[in-house]
C-alpha cells in the first residue's frame, strides 16, 4: 500500500532537487490550503484554539475564527497555482475546510487543472455531493479520536448525532471511494482517550479505512505523556500484531512524538522543505510551514492585495526563505525534519 506520509517522495522530482542544489527558485510542489478558520467541532486539544484557547499551539498568535479566503481571491489563487505547475493541494484547517461555502466549486477548479487533490477533515460534512467530489482524490484523512460516543462528544464538544454521522460517513466513503484514493484516520492520543487506542484501530478496520495514524497530542508544557506512554505503546504494538494487514495499515507516529519534540531546536542550518511545500491560510497569508501557520514571525507574504505567483517569486520571499535558520528559529515540532534530512 502506498504511504502518503513518506518523506521520500521528493526523489520523484529530480528537477526540484537540481534547482535547490543550484539555488534556483521554483514553484511549490505542494500547497496546504486553509480556506476557513470556522469549525463545526471544538476539540479540547485544537492547536488553532477552536476548543480550549489555552491549548492553542504557542506559536499561533494570529488566529481569528471568522477569517475566510474570499471566493474571488480563492479563484485567483487556484488559477495561479495551476499556471505555475503546482502538483498537489490539500484542503485542511484552520477550521473545518468543508464548512467553506464554496468548497464544491473550489474542488472542481483544482481538479480541472489536473492538480492532485487531498483533504483533511473531521468527516461530519463528508457526504453527498461533497463526498463524491473526493472519491477520486489522492487521499482523504479524517480526524477521529475516540470509538466511544460519550468520550468523542466530550473531546470535541459535539452531539451524539455528530459522532454517529462521522461513523456513517467513514463507512460510506470507504465503500464508495476509488480504490486508489487512500482513506486514512488521524487519532490524536491524549490523556482523555489513550486507553481506546486498540479499540479505535479495531473499529476503524471494520469501517473499511486503509490506515490509521496514531499521533501524540502536542501540549504547551513538557512531560505531558510521561504517565501514559508505556500503556499507549503497548496497545499500539498489540494492534500492529493483531489487526494490521495488507489492506489495513497502522502508522505509529506516537512513539516518536510523545518525547516532547515540541521543545527541541531543529538541527538544520537551512530548511529545504519550505521551498517546495507551503501553506496558504484563511487570513490570506502564506506561511513557511503548517506547524507555523498563523505565526506572525513565519509569514512569507500577504495575498490580500497581491497575486500568489507574484508574491512567491518576489525578491522579498526569496530573502525570507534564505534567512530562515531552523537551528535558530524553529523550536517546535517539525513535520519536515525527515524531509530535510
Amino acid at each position: 500500500m502506498a504511504n502518503q506520509y513518506s518523506s521520500l517522495k521528493i526523489f520523484h522530482h529530480k528537477d526540484i532537487l537540481d534547482a535547490m542544489e543550484n539555488n534556483q527558485r521554483f514553484a511549490p510542489l505542494y500547497i496546504r490550503m486553509k480556506p476557513t478558520n470556522l469549525c463545526n467541532h471544538h476539540c479540547q486539544y485544537c492547536s488553532y484554539g477552536s476548543g480550549i484557547v489555552e491549548n492553542q499551539t504557542a506559536v499561533r498568535d494570529s488566529v481569528h475564527r471568522t477569517d475566510m479566503i474570499p471566493w474571488p481571491k480563492m479563484q485567483e489563487i487556484l488559477a495561479d497555482i495551476g499556471s505555475m505547475g503546482v502538483k498537489a493541494l490539500t484542503f485542511s484547517g484552520g477550521g473545518e475546510p468543508l464548512t467553506y461555502p464554496h468548497i464544491l466549486e473550489a474542488v472542481r477548479l483544482v481538479k480541472e487543472q489536473g492538480i492532485d487533490l487531498a483533504l483533511i477533515s473531521n468527516g461530519q460534512l463528508l457526504t453527498g455531493d461533497i463526498a463524491s467530489e473526493f472519491y477520486h482524490a489522492k487521499w482523504v484523512r479524517i480526524s477521529f479520536d475516540s470509538p466511544n460516543e460519550a468520550e468523542y462528544m466530550a473531546l470535541r464538544n459535539v452531539s451524539a448525532h455528530a459522532f454517529r454521522t462521522v461513523i456513517r460517513n467513514i463507512r460510506e466513503f470507504a465503500a464508495k471511494k476509488d480504490k486508489n484514493c487512500v482513506l486514512g484516520i488521524n487519532f490524536v492520543v491524549s490523556k482523555a482517550n489513550y486507553n481506546r487506542s486498540y479499540e479505535a484501530a479495531e473499529l476503524l478496520k471494520n469501517l473499511g479505512v486503509d490506515n490509521v495514524k496514531f499521533s501524540a497530542l502536542i501540549d504547551n508544557k513538557p512531560n505531558y505523556h510521561k504517565d501514559i506512554k508505556d500503556k499507549v505503546i503497548s496497545l499500539l504494538k498489540k494492534a500492529q500484531l493483531e489487526l494490521a494487514s495488507e489492506g489495513f495499515k497502522i502508522i505509529n507516529s506516537y512513539e516518536k512524538e510523545w518525547q516532547d519534540v515540541n521543545f527541541v531546536k531543529q538541527p538544520f542550518p537551512k530548511c529545504y522543505a519550505c521551498r517546495f511545500l507551503t501553506v496558504i491560510a484563511a487570513d490570506q497569508k502564506v506561511y513557511t510551514c503548517f506547524p507555523k501557520a498563523y505565526d506572525s514571525k513565519a509569514v512569507l507574504g500577504d495575498l490580500t492585495n497581491k497575486r500568489f505567483k507574484d508574491m512567491w517569486f518576489s525578491d522579498e520571499t526569496t530573502k525570507k526563505l534564505d534567512s530562515l535558520v531552523p537551528s535558530r528559529d524553529c523550536q517546535n515540532l517539525c513535520v519536515y525534519s525527515e524531509r530535510n534530512q
